[in-house]
């Protein structure tokens, strides 16, 4: 049905037209609008778990440091020989005084060195 309308018909209809497209836009526009705010807030998460996730390596690479510098601490890294008796102290050790100083068979002080291929102290009890 093909109407003509009125100058005042044809003005409410425009009018009215105009509203709907108008809402329309508003509409559009905010939907943009909560996509864009969705799309920042999972960035926005992202980031906070990857600096969780940083904090996280972060304090378990110190955790490995640190176990790690102790262990090496309490590890013997020099060695005594007096005779066929070996002994062996750590920098902890060292840093206590608490080793063997002499040797516990025959008395005499004992030479502790890193070298693995260094020939052993004569132990004067075995050849008494």
């Amino acid at each position: 049905m093909n109407q003509d309308l009125m100058f005042f018909e044809a003005e409410a209809v425009a009018i009215e037209a105009a509203k709907c497209e108008a809402q329309r836009a508003a509409e559009a526009q905010a939907r943009a609008a909560r996509t864009e705010a969705k799309a920042a807030a999972k960035v926005l998460l992202q980031v906070q778990r990857d600096q969780r996730k940083a904090e996280q390596q972060a304090k378990t690479e110190d955790w490995r440091r640190k176990t790690s510098q102790a262990r090496t601490y309490k590890t013997p890294d020099e060695h005594a020989m007096c005779g066929i008796r070996w002994y062996c102290r750590s920098q902890k050790d060292r840093d206590t005084g608490c080793y063997w100083h002499n040797c516990h068979k025959c008395g005499q002080p004992l030479i502790y060195t890193s070298d693995p291929h260094a020939k052993p102290q004569i132990c004067k009890a075995d050849t008494a």
